[in-house]
């Protein structure tokens, strides 16, 4: 009897310690649950799931997790995330996580709306501005402390058939990363990171990544990515690393050593360079010695080779680059890239692209958006070829200042232009301004296409590089086969097309007003009837387009100040074919067509008599007197 009383005691303590856990229980949950919301509501979004458990030991684990922001789209979605605290880090009293499980999960970030092809970067004002900049200055600064966090003391990090998606109307290059699988871990020498996964790029490349970053700040490891070369064939680009990176976070700067080796194949290069937390601000150098055609072909796929393929070099180069940004400072970014050739020259017999004929007539194959191609004579065979010298020099050097102001002093690569697009676009925080040359554009017109990819990108910064400095082609004839090839509207391509097209009028013959608005087009020939009101006026954005490069011309003493109409005095009359598509005759008529019908939108244009709206007799005698006053000769 006198037993009893101790079982019940006993009995009495187990169910209040049972009670007392699942209090605790029901208490960590709650706990978990706030601070889960209180996360998601600082980043703007509100979160929900299917289940929250806690686990012993300080686990919690949660199922069904959803993210969703402001609008009600979801952002992130998980089957399952676990996350475990690290049990050493309570006995300090810092609890930190020390292993962080996610599986079959899709991420997104928030949309982020897309600069318009015609929208007008002059003349936009500062204020909206520089919330987008900052916002991308907040982000960089996300990234860096990322970067800088103690990745020694990194938890586990296991990850399972994780999606990041690239949100649709964003121009990237990169459309989105499959994580197969990741581990990150700690062993007794440092990091291990190991991967496996894809990248949606214009193709699918998929990829595997083991790097191993250890206590004496070595980094060494590498990466093997899988691309398609066509049909059932795919080919392989494996990259390597060995080097030192070193965390200063008490300074708040992560350094790349300078003697850090990089092998792309067997293209050896040494990468070096610095992320400092205060900007942020980036550093970067590259160089490379002993480049050869051999090597190249050796190293890497024909994918992304491409038409360099074609290409037969002799001799050898090096290369060197440099970047110096800081995001607080846009204005002082530095960037440099050099060739340094060695006995470099195109073997002529062995190089099928056409490079070398380029001097002499010839019908260009050119390459259109969405893999479509159109052919021109460059001869007197096409009523419509204009020698540079039969081109209104107005129309010339108003593309050549809208397109590549420095055409006639760079060698196919302008490095000041590209410091000026990083700084523009930092400021503006989206892409406003690019940094192609008309010889760039020449390349992705004759042999490479529109595709949004990197290697078309460096196909084409190699092909200006040759055509400048290996064909032995003049300036004056890469501009001129730029301006009879280039695309002005819909089937219409080069200035004698266009001014046929547009205006019923000789290439040679045009006003300021005419041919600034066909420098506006090049950029969105697509979309050239969105300049127009419905009347047929010139809508106010077009206007100050034509106004700024006016005012440009003017500054590089291309053009008379008092030759410039006042910004609202812009005007022109469409006096050919396209006027038909601007107003469409009336479609219950026989053979009416309506605005876009392929019947029109391909018409040639044709000579013929001037149409109704022609620019009052002194406008058009005027621009004919100015012609005749200033110098003929173009560049």
């Amino acid at each position: 009897m006198s037993a009893r009383p101790g079982l019940v005691r006993a009995a009495v303590v187990l169910a209040l310690a049972a009670l007392a856990l699942l209090g605790a229980r029901a208490a960590g949950r709650a706990v978990v649950a706030a601070r889960i919301r209180h996360a998601a509501s600082g980043r703007g979004l509100s979160a929900s799931w299917h289940t929250l458990a806690l686990a012993f030991p300080l686990e919690a684990r949660v199922t069904g997790l959803a993210l969703t922001d402001a609008r009600g789209d979801t952002l992130v979605r998980a089957d399952s995330l676990v996350a475990a605290l690290d049990p050493w880090s309570l006995l300090v009293l810092h609890p930190r996580p020390g292993r962080l499980a996610l599986s079959h999960a899709w991420l997104r970030p928030g949309a982020r709306a897309a600069a318009a092809a015609d929208t007008l970067a002059p003349e936009e004002e500062e204020a909206p501005r520089r919330p987008r900049a900052e916002k991308l200055r907040r982000e960089a600064e996300s990234l860096a402390r990322l970067l800088l966090a103690p990745a020694r003391r990194l938890p586990r990090l296991m990850v399972r058939d994780v999606t990041l998606e690239v949100p649709p109307g964003d121009e990237a290059l990169l459309r989105g990363v499959r994580l197969a699988w990741l581990d990150l871990d700690r062993s007794p020498a440092g990091v291990r990171l190991r991967a496996a996964g894809s990248l949606a790029l214009q193709d699918e490349v998929s990829f595997d990544l083991a790097i191993a970053w250890d206590h004496d700040d070595r980094l060494a490891g590498g990466a093997r990515f899988v691309l398609a070369s066509g049909g059932a064939r795919s080919e392989t680009l494996a990259v390597s690393v060995d080097g030192a990176l070193a965390q200063d976070r008490r300074a708040g700067v992560l350094r790349l050593a300078d003697t850090t080796r990089v092998r792309l194949g067997r293209l050896p290069f040494t990468l070096g360079g610095a992320l400092q937390r205060a900007g942020p601000q980036v550093a970067l150098r590259l160089a490379a010695d002993g480049i050869t055609r051999a090597r190249i072909a050796e190293s890497l796929p024909r994918a992304v080779l491409g038409p360099l393929e074609g290409l037969a070099i002799q001799g050898s180069f090096d290369y060197r680059l440099g970047l110096d940004l800081d995001l607080a400072r846009p204005d002082s970014v530095d960037f440099s890239a050099d060739v340094i050739p060695h006995g470099l020259a195109l073997d002529a017999e062995r190089t099928t692209l056409d490079l070398l004929s380029l001097d002499q007539p010839f019908v260009a194959r050119i390459h259109l958006p969405h893999d479509r191609m159109v052919e021109r004579e460059l001869s007197s065979a096409n009523p419509y070829f204009r020698p540079l010298e039969a081109l209104d020099s107005l129309l010339v050097h108003a593309v050549i200042t809208n397109e590549d102001g420095a055409f006639f002093r760079h060698r196919g690569f302008n490095t000041e232009a590209i410091k000026l697009a990083i700084a523009e676009n930092l400021r503006a925080g989206a892409y406003r301004r690019g940094a192609g040359t008309i010889t760039m554009q020449l390349a992705r017109n004759l042999w490479l296409g529109h595709a949004r990819t990197l290697s078309r990108k460096a196909q084409e910064v190699v092909l200006a590089w040759v055509l400048e400095h290996l064909t032995g082609l003049s300036k004056r004839r890469l501009l001129e086969i730029y301006l009879n090839i280039i695309e002005w509207g819909p089937g219409v391509h080069g200035a004698g097309e266009a001014a046929r097209w547009y205006f019923d009028e000789d290439a040679a013959h045009l006003t300021v007003d005419e041919a600034l608005f066909l420098t506006t087009v090049i950029p969105a020939p697509a979309k050239w009837r969105y300049r127009f009101a419905p009347d047929g006026s010139l809508r106010p954005f077009e206007r100050a387009q034509m106004h700024f490069i006016g005012r440009a011309m003017i500054a590089k003493g291309w053009l008379a100040p008092e030759s410039l109409p006042e910004r609202d005095s812009l005007r022109v009359e469409l006096r050919g074919p396209a006027r038909e598509v601007l107003f469409p005759p009336d479609s219950s008529a026989v053979g009416g067509a309506a605005p876009g019908d392929s019947a029109v939108a391909d018409a040639r244009p044709a000579a013929g008599r001037r149409g109704r709206g022609a620019l009052p007799p002194g406008r058009r005698a005027g621009a004919g007197r100015l012609r005749a006053d200033r110098a003929a000769r173009v560049g």
